[in-house]
C-alpha cells in the first residue's frame, strides 16, 4: 500500500507542475508587449486547448513562430 501512496504523490506533483507551466505560459502571453490583442487570444486558446504542444511552441519559437503575424486589418 505504501508504494501506491508514493506513486499518487508523484502523479499529483507532476500534474501540479504541468498546470503551473500552463498558467505561467498563459500569463507570459497576456503580458507580452510583442503581441496584439488578436495574437494574445490565439496563443491563449492554443495553449489552453493544446497545453503540451502550445507550451512547447511558445518556449521554442516565441510569440511569432516562423515570422507569422496576425492583424485585424490592412496595415
Amino acid at each position: 500500500m505504501d508504494g501506491m501512496f508514493g506513486w499518487n504523490i508523484m502523479a499529483a506533483l507532476v500534474a501540479l507542475l504541468y498546470l503551473a507551466v500552463i498558467v505561467w505560459v498563459v500569463s507570459q502571453i497576456v503580458r507580452s508587449a510583442e503581441l496584439n490583442e488578436l495574437e494574445r487570444w490565439v496563443w491563449a486558446i492554443a495553449v489552453i486547448c493544446f497545453p503540451l504542444l502550445g507550451s512547447i511552441v511558445w518556449f521554442i519559437a516565441g510569440p511569432h513562430p516562423f515570422g507569422i503575424r496576425l492583424a485585424r486589418g490592412p496595415r
